[in-house]
């Protein structure tokens, strides 16, 4: 019998802020936190997938060029010694003192404004030496020349100022100017006009980043997943096996466990109205189900991969009534 295997995507701490907050207490995740056997990831979950499923290929290779090879039909216009970076949509606004990364300014475009963007970019930066693609995800790629740079996952710097997050290496500068003329095309760009006349957040810049390979901590282990839910990687991941990455439901559904492999949601976190909500809804929505298929033996386990920390629950751990319950957000820091 296999695991059920639940990730928190683009969480990686409570914000500073939050501490200070009236938030809710959340028992059953703090009983995961509490009981469960914990162990660091080297990276993040992406690592995890990568030695469950990846393969040497996928191991060795950056996640963007995971990526540009499981799309590889879709993207003619490449060089063949090109070098790919995944491109997020984003919006800052101006803080006190610094730019910040709006909370909720890691954007999903629409396969419109996808198409918009990526044909004004090639007729903006034509001969330029940069390319940049549709896949039909959240992030686009683009690809250029092979140089030593790359950015980290925006989600680490969602609230707070990007700085350390832009691009670094011997041609970091390279990246970040070509992000900074990005957002001067893009500061009166009909596309920024159309969503500010529906009230959503316009693309400040494309932040570039994925040009690493992903980190894996434990042994090199495959297992069979089948993955729900919806992100670049983990879809690009399962188009090299010729799976695709079957639709997130709306809350834990029992009879979606496999027992030939692994059950792997991958839940969105970044939702308009805050953390806490998204993390109450984890909790009614999502955990109450896992921890009766737990009980009931659906499962040998239930892992939850959040932030740089896995917790792995088996039925016996939630015996282990010595472990004192404490509140969620100084657990997942």
């Amino acid at each position: 019998m296999a695991e059920l295997v639940l990730i928190l995507k683009d969480f990686f701490s409570v914000p500073a802020t939050a501490g200070g907050a009236l938030l809710p207490r959340l028992p059953l995740l703090e009983t995961v936190c509490a009981r469960a056997a914990r162990a660091p990831l080297s990276g993040d979950w992406r690592g995890w997938m990568a030695a469950h499923c990846g393969g040497a290929s996928a191991l060795e290779s950056t996640l963007a060029a995971t990526v540009a090879a499981a799309w590889q039909v879709r993207l003619p216009e490449a060089r063949a010694d090109a070098q790919y970076w995944l491109a997020t949509p984003v919006h800052y606004f101006a803080g006190l003192d610094s730019v910040h990364l709006h909370p909720a300014g890691v954007l999903q475009l629409g396969a419109e404004e996808q198409a918009l963007l990526v044909a004004d970019f090639a007729r903006v930066f034509a001969d330029s030496g940069w390319v940049l693609m549709n896949l039909g995800q959240r992030e686009l790629l683009l690809s250029g020349p092979n140089i030593d740079a790359n950015g980290a996952d925006p989600a680490r710097f969602v609230g707070c100022d990007p700085t350390p997050g832009l691009p670094r290496g011997a041609a970091g500068g390279t990246l970040r100017r070509l992000g900074t003329e990005i957002e001067m095309w893009l500061h009166e760009h009909p596309l920024n006009q159309q969503r500010h006349s529906r009230g959503q957040l316009p693309v400040s810049t494309l932040w570039f980043w994925g040009a690493q390979q992903p980190s894996v901590a434990r042994a090199r282990v495959r297992a069979p997943l089948r993955v729900y839910g919806s992100d670049t990687y983990a879809g690009g991941l399962m188009r090299l096996q010729g799976r695709v990455l079957e639709p997130l439901p709306q809350a834990f559904d029992a009879t979606l466990i496999d027992p030939q492999c692994h059950s792997v949601f991958i839940l969105p976190t970044l939702q308009e109205d805050g953390l806490a909500q998204t993390l109450m809804r984890f909790e009614r929505h999502w955990l109450t189900g896992a921890f009766a298929a737990l009980r009931a033996r659906r499962a040998t386990a239930l892992q939850l991969l959040v932030g740089a920390r896995t917790y792995r629950l088996r039925r016996l751990d939630l015996a282990r009534f010595w472990r004192t319950l404490t509140p969620w957000w100084e657990q997942l820091n």
